[in-house]
């Protein structure tokens, strides 16, 4: 398998009149074996999760880019255990209290033979695009209200993240993203992506990945953030099928 990786993340119009930084934060770290992209939501009642959005990004990332094969071998349970659990002592690293930095998580890891993890925590999208167009992989999960979510700091934050693995085949793109921007990509109504998640998916299999993430911030500007004036932020990776590693070359 063959990946590219766009991202962009802005801080929303609130944020701004508010002159407050982007609670947003992405983090994308690569191998030539693995690639792996984590996305965080910080909660807008604190006021440092921004902070704890970037921490625990970064240490996602890391982690599944560096020991994708030791994590493939955990069980669900061990698996998310061991996240958890790592993106709380990175918080508890940091100078801020631990219940300043909650967020949600979004991360996915690929290995360059097709095997993936994803993980999923909170309020934001997971968008499948295929051959047949595009789908739900991990839609939101909210409180007893719309702006109620589940964050990586909770009590219950076990019990609502939602594990994934499998074997990708073909091409395809996935697309990570805050609940800010699934104003934009996501239908609530219906459940379903937005047309524009598929345009998403093309502009990154057909182009060079600065390029990319340079007009999805551009549509963030012009377009998304008449949605919402909460942060946006999104995260796209494309793989296809590397024909010179069909026999299972490094």
């Amino acid at each position: 398998m063959r990946f590219k990786v766009s991202w962009a993340a802005y801080a929303g119009i609130g944020h701004q009149q508010l002159g407050l930084p982007c609670q947003d934060a992405i983090a994308v770290e690569r191998s030539a074996r693995t690639v792996c992209a984590a996305l965080a939501d910080g909660a807008g009642s604190c006021a440092s999760s921004h902070i704890g959005a970037r921490c625990v990004t970064e240490y996602v990332s890391k982690l599944f880019q560096e020991r994708f094969e030791q994590l493939w071998l955990l069980d669900d349970e061990a698996l998310g255990r061991l996240v958890l659990d790592g993106c709380i002592q990175t918080l508890a690293q940091q100078e801020p209290p631990i219940r300043e930095m909650a967020c949600t998580l979004l991360y996915v890891a690929m290995s360059r033979d097709g095997r993936y993890l994803s993980g999923h925590l909170g309020d934001g999208v997971q968008i499948l695009v295929g051959p047949k167009g595009s789908t739900v992989f991990s839609p939101p999960e909210n409180g007893a209200y719309r702006n109620e979510t589940f964050f990586l700091t909770g009590e219950d934050a076990p019990a609502h993240l939602r594990l994934g693995r499998g074997q990708l085949a073909g091409g395809g793109a996935l697309l990570l993203m805050s609940d800010g921007m699934a104003d934009s990509l996501y239908q609530y109504q219906t459940g379903t992506p937005a047309p524009a998640c598929s345009v998403i998916a093309r502009w990154l299999m057909e182009g060079d990945e600065q390029t990319v993430s340079q007009a999805i911030l551009d549509n963030m500007r012009q377009i998304f953030s008449a949605h919402s004036a909460d942060d946006l932020s999104l995260a796209a990776i494309t793989w296809e099928d590397d024909l010179s590693n069909a026999e299972g070359g490094a």
